[in-house]
């Protein structure tokens, strides 16, 4: 992956790879339906995204015994912190998403996922030495802010905010931007593959177990489900791993602006896939987000 060194290409594959968790919010609420998943279960929510993620693991160890060109010592290889990633980054932030996600629009979701940007900023403030808070930074946490809360406004305007559904996938965004802002420091000499299946394999697994436990809807298990469950493995071993090589190569606070790209693909496909509206504040949220991305991005 040396093409990711150069900052163009850097830009382009994380843009591919914005595209790709943007088609990810059409296609989880369309498994929930077609595998038979209760509205009212999130054990059988969090039970899909395991076998997802488990399958993604798997995936990604394709993809480094294919494409991996660096030799991985056992001694560079940290343990403990893909177990830390692991569980932050795939068992705790795709428990709260998956549910939040079935709680909420998906045009809304792709809205609030963005963010992650701006918590990404923040965490690098506080846990990255060399990044520091600029006058350019905080004038785009607050239009960001704006865009976010123009989004969470209903029709009679006032403010709509659902715990279970906007302030789940909320939480998720601020786990995912943790996540980013520690691999950035820690984890830049680890391989990219590696890191990213072992983390999705072995976050993967409580969700499993858990949601097996606890659920309470009879999967309907078929091929179309496995093609679905199957493509989203494909997002998740390709996006993550393309990310994963960017952060190990550029700035967390300067490549997270590229995640505003999320709620623009995820935005269009859920209008194009699912149906849903697109309304005023969706398009007014947007287009705040997206200028605070032009503001932290300017030089």
């Amino acid at each position: 992956m040396k093409l990711i060194k150069e900052k163009k290409w850097a830009i382009v594959f994380s843009l591919l790879a914005m595209l790709l968790w943007g088609s990810a919010i059409p296609l989880i609420k369309t498994t929930y339906i077609h595998a038979n998943i209760l509205p009212d279960d999130p054990g059988g929510k969090i039970y899909i995204a395991g076998i997802r993620f488990f399958m993604g693991g798997l995936l990604t160890f394709i993809y480094f015994f294919l494409f991996n060109k660096e030799e991985v010592k056992r001694e560079n290889v940290n343990f403990k912190f893909i177990v830390i990633i692991g569980l932050l980054q795939t068992c705790l932030q795709y428990g709260f998403y998956y549910i939040g996600l079935s709680n909420t629009l998906g045009s809304l979701t792709a809205v609030i996922q963005s963010s992650n940007a701006f918590i990404t900023v923040l965490f690098s403030v506080l846990l990255i030495s060399d990044e520091k808070f600029t006058k350019k930074k905080v004038i785009a946490l607050l239009v960001g802010s704006i865009g976010l809360l123009i989004t969470n406004l209903n029709s009679q305007g006032s403010f709509h905010f659902k715990f279970t559904g906007e302030g789940f996938v909320l939480i998720a965004q601020t786990v995912n931007a943790l996540s980013s802002v520690l691999i950035r420091k820690y984890g830049r000499n680890l391989n990219g593959f590696l890191l990213t299946g072992s983390q999705f394999a072995l976050g993967a697994l409580p969700l499993i177990i858990i949601g097996a436990l606890t659920k309470t809807s009879t999967v309907n298990y078929d091929f179309v489900l496995l093609l679905m469950l199957s493509y989203g493995a494909f997002i998740s071993a390709t996006a993550f791993t393309t990310w994963t090589f960017v952060l190990q190569n550029h700035s967390a606070s300067e490549f997270g602006i590229y995640k505003l790209f999320i709620p623009v693909f995820g935005t269009i496909l859920s209008i194009l896939v699912l149906g849903e509206a697109l309304t005023i504040n969706i398009v007014l949220g947007l287009i705040f987000v997206l200028a605070g991305a032009i503001i932290l991005n300017k030089k």
